[in-house]
């Protein structure tokens, strides 16, 4: 290529940089033109990664002079507007977009579930301790909502549902009221107790299991009085091995620019047909099941200047902070504590899971059902074969993991910066973004301790 008339000898190399249009997509290599006279074009880097510093000059004019500096240009489409410039690497040049959910690996599953009273059954199975094996062993609702349903799903024709439905007593004396909650919530949180209930239908392994068939004293001693004191300083209520996990992991399109909803155009994954594509892997894997304690998060929510009436039970108070949130497009700030903490509290559980389980951090993954104040944590499977990393955790390593979770230093060795900027960053709370669905947003250490944080509760309960 010979000698660069700057007299540089040293090898050429490409410039990092593309053009994006958040409004439409698009994507362009940048342009910088020549000098007129010269013919030739340098670059001076600023030692940053903006691409509106860069300095491009001819070496051949004079010092001091400039052909432009940065990149501009604008986007050809109808919409419009200029492109924005950045490395190529950056999260805003692309951004996928997916979902993971739990699908059953039959048909049949989900249709019990569904005859059995669907997400209003599953909500109320949820705000019962999760009682029986599965949601169908629990007791059946007993609202016309769900009898309708039921009696829809076995044929039964309008009429006679609606003379069966009004012949039913009234639900007087079982010292239950029925729990208002906002629509789009309502709507949210059944969807997600239902997940709970597509995932423990066919597998599920209690603690209460593992002392049943253990013989070792010393195991016996840890399954009746560690793990029990584990859980109650985490402020958890439940941690269920889910042995034969389902879930499906989707990606269905792309944007560019701001991530937050709204902000950007989502572009989706296309046949030349027109037709929809979605990207799935569908697997059966191995997962635990973390449930927090609504006790501990309604005093914790109180610490944190929010106002609540007494209760003296878990499902009063699950249904004390549920009446008050709103739903997970739109929430009110109640709802973004309670989402910044059950999603904080999963990465600092995968954080740690990854060490005792002996899995990469970056195989496993989560499922976070704020409304259900639960999350799942599931290793990514590989064909056929399931590692038994989370399995050997939840048998022998639990009571570490939340000992440790509760107890380790909770600063981040970027502070005070990370700490002003939010108090989560690559260093102490973010994942990978395999990992992460929710892309490290809504995350923040000071949601687990600093004096306010939910293990200064749970810890330290007065």
């Amino acid at each position: 290529m010979g000698r660069c008339k700057c007299g540089a000898t040293g090898r050429r190399g490409q410039l990092p940089f593309v053009g994006y249009h958040e409004a439409c997509g698009a994507i362009k290599t940048p342009y910088v033109r020549k000098c007129p006279q010269h013919g030739q074009r340098a670059v001076r880097f600023p030692g940053t990664a903006s691409a509106a510093e860069l300095v491009f000059y001819c070496p051949e004019c004079p010092p001091g002079t400039h052909l432009d500096r940065g990149f501009g240009a604008s986007c050809d489409c109808a919409l419009g507007g200029a492109l924005s410039f950045t490395v190529h690497r950056s999260g805003n040049v692309f951004k996928p977009r997916g979902i993971s959910m739990i699908n059953p690996p039959r048909r049949e599953v989900l249709v019990q579930i569904e005859q059995a009273g669907g997400g209003e059954r599953a909500l109320e199975w949820m705000l019962e301790g999760m009682v029986g094996r599965r949601l169908t062993e629990s007791a059946a609702a007993q609202n016309p909502t769900s009898i309708r349903k039921l009696l829809e799903a076995r044929g039964f024709d309008e009429a006679t549902i609606s003379a069966m439905i009004a012949a039913m007593p009234e639900a007087a004396g079982t010292g239950k009221k029925s729990l208002v909650l906002d629509l789009e919530l309502r709507a949210d949180a059944e969807r997600q107790a239902k997940q709970v209930a597509l995932a423990t239908f066919e597998s599920r392994i209690k603690i209460a299991d593992l002392l049943a068939r253990s013989t070792a004293d010393v195991l016996r001693d840890q399954y009746q009085s560690d793990y029990p004191r584990a859980l109650k300083r985490a402020g958890i209520e439940r941690i269920e091995l889910i042995d034969k996990f389902p879930v499906l992991t989707a990606q269905f399109g792309y944007t560019r620019g701001k991530s937050n909803p709204g902000d950007s155009r989502l572009r989706t994954y296309r046949e030349k047909t027109g037709e929809y594509i979605v990207y799935g892997d569908l697997a059966q894997t191995e997962a635990l099941l973390v449930k927090l304690d609504p006790t501990m998060i309604l005093r914790w929510l109180i610490k944190r200047g929010f106002v609540f009436a007494d209760v003296s039970t878990g499902r009063e108070a699950a249904e004390a902070i549920l009446a008050e949130m709103r739903s997970m497009d739109r929430p009110n700030p109640l709802t973004e504590q309670v989402i910044e903490l059950v999603h904080s509290i999963s990465h600092a559980f995968i954080k740690r899971a990854a060490v005792f389980a002996g899995i990469e951090r970056s195989a496993l993954s989560e499922v976070v059902l704020p409304a259900a104040f639960s999350f799942f944590v599931y290793a990514a499977a590989r064909g056929d074969f399931v590692l038994g990393g989370l399995q050997a955790l939840f048998e022998s390593d639990l009571h570490h993991l939340l000992d440790g979770m509760v107890d380790d230093e909770h600063r981040c060795a970027l502070d005070p910066g990370c700490e002003d900027t939010g108090g989560a960053c690559a260093v102490c709370l973010h994942l990978g973004e395999p990992s992460c669905r929710m892309f490290n947003t809504r995350l923040s250490r000071k949601a687990l301790a600093g004096g306010l944080g939910y293990f200064d509760v749970t810890a330290c309960p007065s």
